[in-house]
């Protein structure tokens, strides 16, 4: 399945089946069983990786949910504004992440596009649990939150982190592309073959890595790339636009099986050869808000 959450629904792009409608999707986790969903940036529901049937899980207090991570124990967890974290367990149980919100330095978290930091994406790992503050740096837990170590300075303005097998983990930042293959005790750094340094978007598919990169946040440059890991980027161009009239944004590309998809303003792009060419997969009534392929 490609699954497209959009600001109205989320469906399979390639079955053309309809999952949510007249919803907007704020967030799309893989789960141990399930696919979980945030809606309106307050609503969890489960989509059933067997019967595909939606059914809910959880509410947050608010309509302030911006990022959403399962734990490899099935813990869904929401990330809301003001880089909090809530856990949201059987029967709609809620439970807040104190101890996120006692890590050093914290109090000097500032966010150049809103008033408080974002919880801007999460991700789950093989052991770990990696949380990306907009803009506080790159945080990860290995015992469900109970403690919390650094990973990333706040200084590289990270706007999406990713996990892949094999201890693979990478960030797109404001400073270019990191990874790293030993879930975080080491990280290397690139911007080489990107046309600028300024990163919105990761995906990893084994040890290949796929990015969006542009001059800045407000730029009418943008463009994909993808590489292998520890080599050179390369352009993304066949099939695609010259270039795209903005950033594609956290959430809006995807990879598996040497397949990638992307999504920028109402199109779906998708490419069947590790991103080498692309197709136009599907112009969409409304814009795309994330991307990501699944398996039933």
């Amino acid at each position: 399945m490609l699954l497209v959450g959009t600001s109205r629904g989320l469906e399979d792009l390639e079955s053309g089946e309809k999952f949510v409608d007249g919803r907007a999707v704020t967030a799309l986790s893989p789960g141990p069983d399930a696919w979980y969903v945030l809606l309106d940036r307050q609503n969890v529901v489960r989509l059933d990786g067997g019967t595909c049937e939606v059914g809910p899980v959880g509410d947050l207090p608010e309509p302030d949910g911006q990022s959403l991570a399962v734990l490899a124990d099935g813990t869904v967890v929401v990330g809301r504004t003001g880089a909090r974290l809530l856990t949201v367990g059987p029967g709609g149980k809620r439970r807040g992440v104190g101890a996120f919100e006692d890590v050093p330095g914290r109090d000097a978290w500032e966010n150049p596009a809103n008033p408080t930091p974002d919880t801007r994406t999460m991700a789950a790992g093989r052991r770990r649990w990696w949380v990306n503050v907009h803009v506080g740096g790159v945080w990860w837990s290995e015992d469900a939150g109970e403690t919390w170590h650094r990973a990333i300075e706040p200084e590289a303005d990270v706007h999406e982190v990713r996990t892949g097998p094999a201890g693979r983990v990478a960030v797109a930042a404001a400073v270019g592309f990191g990874w790293s293959g030993d879930d975080g005790a080491s990280w290397s750094w690139t911007t080489d073959g990107l046309h600028a340094s300024y990163l919105r978007a990761v995906a990893l598919d084994g040890g290949m890595a796929f990015v969006s990169a542009s001059d800045g946040p407000f730029t009418t440059r943008g463009a994909a790339y993808r590489c292998s890991l520890g080599s050179r980027f390369v352009r993304c161009e066949a099939g695609l636009p010259h270039r795209f009239e903005g950033n594609v944004d956290s959430g809006h590309l995807d990879a598996h099986g040497g397949r990638v998809a992307l999504g920028f303003e109402d199109h779906v792009y998708l490419s069947d050869d590790a991103g080498a060419t692309w197709r136009v997969a599907a112009v969409l009534s409304d814009p795309v808000t994330v991307v990501r392929f699944a398996s039933r």
